[in-house]
């Protein structure tokens, strides 16, 4: 038997970080490094904020996220229950709405 282990709320936020899960296609160019301005994580699901506290200490001794150096590196989280309209087979999801220094014109 196959042990599985639960969805937890680091997965979650390290994932919404991956470039892979960005719905904007932005030409990145590897010589500019960019950064985020600003980072908004909705977590929908069983959640203790304990939990939360931990992920963001994680992230940050990790640098998963570059913040640009003349604003707060931090990322603002809140916390949503589950939608008793829409089943989900996870017990924990997340959004991310992040400004980031590759979107510019």
């Amino acid at each position: 038997v196959a042990s599985v282990r639960k969805t937890t709320v680091l997965d979650v936020m390290r994932r919404l970080l991956q470039p892979k899960n960005v719905m904007v296609s932005t030409g990145r160019d590897r010589q500019t490094n960019h950064c985020y301005i600003a980072i908004l994580n909705i977590i929908q699901g069983e959640v203790d904020p304990t939990q939360v506290h931990k992920s963001l200490q994680r992230i940050r001794e990790r640098k998963l996220a570059n913040f640009i150096p003349w604003g707060p590196a931090s990322i603002q989280v809140a916390l949503s229950r589950k939608s008793p309209y829409l089943p989900s087979a996870h017990r924990v999801s997340g959004l991310m709405m992040a400004n980031h220094t590759s979107i510019s014109s």
